[in-house]
């Protein structure tokens, strides 16, 4: 993807934000030349499968005034184009630290007001963050049912979880069925879509958390990955 066609594709979401997403592109594949952040290195690729695919969301939901974290967020997707594409106040979280200090590194040096990177696994975050967010998204982190044991505790009551998603998202939707009753949320929007050259199929599931999360989850990682709901 070029950078006219990213911008056109700007414009159809609303933004205006080329020049600030073109520079996080280029630092985070000059980054990779240093340490590994990222297997996409084509930056035509790179546009549309990093950058564009993480504003996707914005079309389910908005993120002005909202306080959001991005799970297992890596080297910073989708939550850096959000943030640089929103007026939201966002935690970026992962468990590998050379990932948030760079991004870290990152949001300082371009003076970005609106982002924090942490180091720290989501089950072991949400011990202390019960209920903080109004929303929590993840891009290609675990099945739906592992996941939303670990990140709906840190949702608010009445806020909502987007599961970025590929082609097995229908049939995680199922297989989480269980998960949903028992942790008190639903699916109220599903967004299906193919990217615009590679036409790669892609799914965006909104789901809102309609009751507390009973307080014995989450439980330790190993029980959730060995025992799913």
């Amino acid at each position: 993807m070029t950078k006219e066609k990213l911008e056109q594709e700007l414009i159809q979401l609303g933004l205006n934000n080329l020049d600030s997403l073109e520079s996080l592109l280029n630092d985070t594949l000059l980054t990779n030349e240093k340490f590994n952040l990222t297997a996409i290195t084509d930056k035509e690729r790179f546009r549309e499968l990093m950058i564009l695919d993480s504003l996707y969301p914005l079309k389910l939901i908005g993120f002005d005034n909202k306080k959001i974290i991005d799970i297992g967020t890596g080297a910073g997707y989708p939550g850096l184009p959000l943030a640089l594409s929103s007026k939201g106040q966002f935690t970026l979280l992962d468990s590998t630290k050379k990932k948030i200090d760079h991004i870290n590194k990152y949001v300082k040096s371009n003076n970005i007001k609106n982002v924090e990177g942490v180091v720290g696994r989501a089950e072991e975050y949400a011990v202390k963050h019960i209920e903080e967010f109004d929303i929590a998204i993840s891009r290609a982190v675990a099945p739906l049912n592992v996941l939303l044991e670990i990140v709906l505790p840190l949702v608010k009551v009445g806020g909502y979880f987007i599961a970025m998603k590929g082609l097995k998202a229908l049939d995680e939707i199922k297989l989480a069925n269980r998960a949903f009753k028992e942790l008190g949320c639903m699916v109220t929007n599903i967004d299906e879509f193919l990217l615009p050259e590679s036409r790669e199929r892609r799914y965006n599931i909104l789901i809102k958390k309609i009751k507390p999360t009973n307080k014995k989850y989450p439980r330790l990682y190993s029980e959730i990955v060995h025992k799913p709901l």
